[in-house]
């Protein structure tokens, strides 16, 4: 279960940066808000971290 909610946490923090990492390579075509890009960035880093961090604890 533990593997399976691990697996989960990184498929969904890689989703979020290979967004935001699309919408800021096609910012201009799609008129991209900033504040987008930065949350898409933002969110899949802080899943990476605390993914590593909350077993440490």
């Amino acid at each position: 279960m533990q593997l399976l909610m691990w697996i989960t946490v990184i498929a969904v923090a890689a989703g979020l940066l290979g967004a935001g990492l699309y919408f800021q390579l096609r910012r201009q075509a799609l008129q991209s808000d900033p504040v987008l890009i930065r949350s898409c960035y933002l969110g899949g880093s802080a899943l990476l971290l605390g993914n590593w961090l909350v077993p440490m604890i």
